[in-house]
């Protein structure tokens, strides 16, 4: 169950949301899955795409912002992606000072979890909001898992987008999984693309025509990019057509190496 009552100057908070008014920044989190769905730097652009079409219903994944696949990644179990992003967690810090604001949800194994992944864990998800975004999903479970901090990243245009420090090794879901490898330092997104990079650098940039975004990586495996495309974008019913060219996802990742039985994953994104 969630905290009657926090003592806040900037937070406020209804069933579904909580929303965050600081003097550096704006954020929306859906209290399901701790999800962060949006986050606007004050006087600056929104870093997180979300889904016009997508419904806010308990038990269903929404799309967009930062979902929290674990403990599995893809279709590994079901639901796919796991269970993390589906269910509430309890908010167990908030605080807040003139430099940004902290937040604390945790999630502990209960029957539901159990009939779906039938072990003991203690999942921590440590959420820093300032000009920036830092989340850092900490687990200590029985079994090893899998994760990603699947993140929605906006853009003007897909076609106007760039991609720096992936690496030259992935694995391609679009072709089963091979093993692929590029010699292109930078990647431009112009078709499907379902890769999982697994040597890739600690940062990854997103830049377009105005903006550059970094996004950092600590003690992960690997960086997932995806974008349906045209002919993907027609197969999910919250998407509306031509929003492929307004998104695309660059996860921090534990796939090729998994989450030990205590174990972290961290991303900060940031505005250059």
């Amino acid at each position: 169950m969630w905290r009657a009552s926090i003592s806040a100057q900037y937070l406020t908070q209804n069933d579904l949301f909580l929303e965050i008014h600081h003097p550096l920044f704006d954020a929306i989190l859906l209290k399901q899955g701790a999800q962060l769905i949006h986050f606007q730097p004050k006087g600056g652009e929104p870093f997180f795409w979300s889904a016009k079409r997508s419904t806010f219903q308990k038990g269903k994944a929404f799309r967009g912002g930062i979902p929290l696949c674990w403990p599995w990644f893809g279709k590994m179990g079901t639901p796919s992606h796991g269970f993390a992003r589906i269910v509430e967690w309890e908010m167990a810090q908030y605080s807040e000072n003139e430099e940004g604001v902290q937040l604390i949800f945790e999630l502990h194994d209960d029957a539901f979890t159990r009939s779906l992944w039938p072990y003991a864990f203690r999942a921590r998800l440590e959420m820093h909001l300032n000009r920036a975004v830092e989340l850092c999903l900490h687990v200590n479970a029985e079994k090893a898992s899998t994760a990603a901090l699947h993140t929605y990243l906006t853009c003007q245009n897909i076609h106007d987008v760039t991609v720096m420090g992936l690496g030259s090794a992935y694995n391609d879901a679009l072709q089963g999984g091979m093993a692929c490898e590029t010699k292109e330092p930078v990647l431009h997104v112009n078709h499907s693309i379902d890769r999982i990079y697994t040597m890739s650098e600690a940062t990854t940039l997103l830049r377009e025509k105005d903006r550059t975004l970094s996004i950092t990586h600590k003690n992960h495996s690997d960086v997932v990019v995806w974008n349906p495309w045209r002919e993907g974008e027609s197969s999910f019913a919250d998407m509306n057509e031509n929003d492929y060219t307004q998104m695309l996802c660059i996860e921090s990742a534990r796939i090729s190496k998994s989450l030990a039985c205590e174990d972290r994953l961290h991303v900060k994104i940031a505005s250059l």
